[in-house]
């Protein structure tokens, strides 16, 4: 949740509350008159991003490294030390 801190950490930065302050998160957000909604707006353009690439063509590397379907075949067992 570090994307939270940061939200909380820039709020508090702009209302000039010292962290020092023992001011909890919720007093912070009712001074400041917003709410915590950074992780959803991303969540939500990463839906949108992920949307976008499905309906790409069907040999869109992007498309493939999504789907994990990757071409090629890899060798089994241990790595060689090189």
């Amino acid at each position: 949740m570090a994307v939270n801190a940061f939200e909380m950490k820039f709020i508090r930065k702009i209302l000039r509350v010292s962290w020092t302050q023992t001011k909890t998160n919720e007093c912070v957000l009712v001074a400041a008159g917003v709410e915590r909604d950074l992780l959803n707006l991303i969540k939500g353009m990463k839906l949108t991003y992920f949307g976008h690439v499905m309906i790409k063509e069907v040999d869109c590397l992007e498309k493939e490294i999504m789907q994990g379907t990757v071409p090629g075949v890899r060798k089994q067992g241990i790595p060689k030390m090189r």
